[in-house]
């Protein structure tokens, strides 16, 4: 293959992956405008629907990345899935860590303020701060030079490991912030539209025990995605 077609080969999935990541930002800013109608009433539209999209959408596409693993080995290794699963989730790191900085330092200097946390505060920030910091390393560790150096299976391994790791502590500090919420929406359907993130966190929830039904059955076993 010339460098050419080697070059657009490789930037074939990452620009794939971008307009994925603003349909989804774009979805959840329009989903969560409208949810708060049905909540609050009214058509006020200010930051903090931003931060949900972004924490949204950063949780969709890690999950998405991972995933695809998962509908490889369905589809018997189909390798164009693979080849998508770095740039799905290097924009699902970068997302998440554009919706930490919103949180924890532009709102505050700005004096916006986020929603109270009834319960578990401190347990959902430091899941969300090791969640991120798994996924800054994986982005790291994505580049050729570290693979080369620790051998392709050991990469792929240490890659594997940190990723479901990581999407079970972003899943988890999700699921602290807005379990009342969720549990609110089930009683009561008073908001109409549920919290985007109770359906994300079912997408990656999916994709772990997928993953783990995958390896369970041995389809995975022999495979180094």
């Amino acid at each position: 293959m010339s460098v050419e077609g080697n070059v657009r080969c490789r930037a074939g999935p990452a620009l794939k992956a971008w307009p994925a990541a603003a349909l989804s930002f774009i979805f959840g800013c329009g989903y969560f405008f409208l949810r708060q109608h049905f909540k609050d009433g009214g058509w006020g539209f200010d930051p903090t629907l931003v931060n949900k999209s972004l924490a949204v959408t950063s949780l969709f596409l890690l999950s998405l990345s991972m995933l695809l693993t998962g509908l490889s080995a369905l589809s018997e290794g189909n390798a164009g899935l693979l080849v998508r699963r770095k740039y799905y989730g290097l924009a699902g790191f970068w997302g998440g860590a554009l919706h930490a900085a919103m949180s924890h330092v532009v709102f505050p200097a700005v004096g916006v303020e986020l929603e109270k946390v009834e319960r578990f505060g401190s347990l959902a920030a430091a899941s969300a701060y090791a969640a991120l910091a798994i996924f800054g390393i994986m982005a790291l560790f994505s580049a050729p030079r570290p693979k080369a150096s620790l051998g392709g299976e050991n990469w792929r391994r240490l890659l594997r490991y940190l990723g479901y790791s990581g999407l079970v502590l972003a899943a988890g500090h999700a699921a602290l912030l807005k379990l009342p919420s969720w549990l609110r929406y089930l009683k009561t359907f008073s908001s109409v539209l549920p919290s985007l993130s109770l359906p994300a966190v079912v997408l990656a929830l999916a994709t772990v025990l997928l993953r783990l039904a995958l390896w369970a059955s041995g389809r995975l076993r022999r495979r180094a995605g």
